[in-house]
């Protein structure tokens, strides 16, 4: 991947700003910048900062993590002068003679923007970013674009192995466990977020925490999985079920459906995301089931699972050609059922272009 031409993008934005440097504190960011995969465990344990300024890039690290910062960014200079990461960022700022400086003030601890503020001193500015950086990640390059695809493809196989070997009886618990152990036996580095496998009335649960329940013939089973592979990462819903289900959630598994389609019909580069959300939003509601669509159509997804642009009512802002998103209309009924059905796409000038494959709707012999 061409760090630096992402370098040079950043740059722009700081040219654009009239900044000096940037510190960087989203694990994401600094990974997309640099190549540099150190573990971090939040909210507190930072594997490190970046700082970038107009000629250079620099790694903040501990020593301990300094020998993997030099042998995977080997464009950044490896700063490990100090523990506390913010208070080396400030002591770097100071070398460099930078004034004005941008931070993520959406991914920093308020210790970390303290330690900043206070050993700047007077006279420097500190000057909040919001989300422009994560918005230089929005467009995938086709090497981006082959890892999310890569990543794709081994959750389907993974998917469909698990589902291969699935019966009544089995409980959430132990579908997540094979679909996760699956995703590994495929290719995958590890799963990109918690395995969701919600079945009856759990599956009205949007974020459902899988348990012990056993799961029944006639009753709907939400699956939502996403393999990360190369610091990449993939989503996929689907939601399935053994024999036959009854009408209501039969019909509302065709609306969701609908909803879908209709989306993939319509969306195209420079609807904005409010105006896709609302192609799904407006077929499940005229269905009579608009309270119970919960959430937004979708998100992008790159080196997070959920990252810009949002497909929501809330984003008015038109969704870039080459963006890689989620569409995922559901309905949910409480204490009943739950449905989604989520596709991933990339987004084309003309229309989009769907990744996944693998049925959007899975029935399941009953032995």
């Amino acid at each position: 991947m061409n760090r630096i031409h992402r370098l040079s993008r950043l740059r722009a934005l700081l040219s654009e700003r009239a900044l000096d440097a940037v510190v960087i504190t989203h694990p994401s960011n600094r990974f997309w910048l640099s190549g540099y995969t150190g573990e971090d465990i939040a909210p507190n344990e930072s594997a490190g900062h970046v700082v970038i300024t107009h000629q250079e890039a620099y790694l903040v690290v501990s020593t301990m993590n300094a020998p993997q910062a030099r042998q995977e960014a080997p464009h950044f200079q490896i700063y490990d002068r100090e523990r506390n990461f913010a208070r080396a960022d400030a002591l770097l700022l100071q070398e460099c003679g930078a004034r004005r400086i941008g931070f993520e003030d959406g991914a920093i601890l308020y210790q970390d923007y303290q330690t900043l503020s206070q050993t700047l001193g007077e006279g420097i500015s500190l000057e909040p970013l919001g989300s422009a950086v994560d918005a230089l990640r929005e467009v995938k390059t086709a090497d981006e674009l082959e890892r999310i695809i890569h990543a794709q493809q081994i959750t389907e196989q993974a998917l469909l192995t698990a589902l291969a070997e699935f019966t009544p009886g089995q409980t959430e618990r132990t579908l997540a466990r094979r679909l996760d152990q699956a995703m590994l036996e495929h290719g995958a580095d590890r799963p990109a977020f918690p395995t969701i496998v919600a079945s009856g009335p759990n599956a009205a649960l949007p974020h459902h925490t899988p348990g012990d329940r056993s799961i029944a013939p006639g009753e709907t089973v939400v699956i939502d999985m996403g393999a990360m592979v190369d610091g990449y990462c993939a989503d996929l819903t689907r939601t399935v079920w053994f024999g036959e289900l009854p009408s209501e959630a039969e019909y509302a598994f065709t609306v969701v459906l609908q909803a879908l389609e209709a989306v993939e019909r319509q969306l195209h580069a420079g609807m904005t995301g409010k105006a896709a959300d609302g192609i799904a939003r407006e077929h499940i509601a005229a269905a009579g089931y608009g309270e119970a669509f919960t959430h937004s159509l979708g998100h992008g997804v790159g080196v997070r699972v959920h990252e810009g642009p949002a497909l929501s009512p809330r984003n008015e802002e038109p969704l870039p050609a080459g963006s890689v998103v989620t569409l995922e209309p559901g309905i949910y009924r409480p204490g009943q059922f739950g449905i989604r059905i989520e596709d991933l796409v990339v987004i084309e000038p003309d229309g989009l272009r769907i990744l996944t494959t693998v049925p959007k709707r899975i029935t399941l012999p009953l032995a």
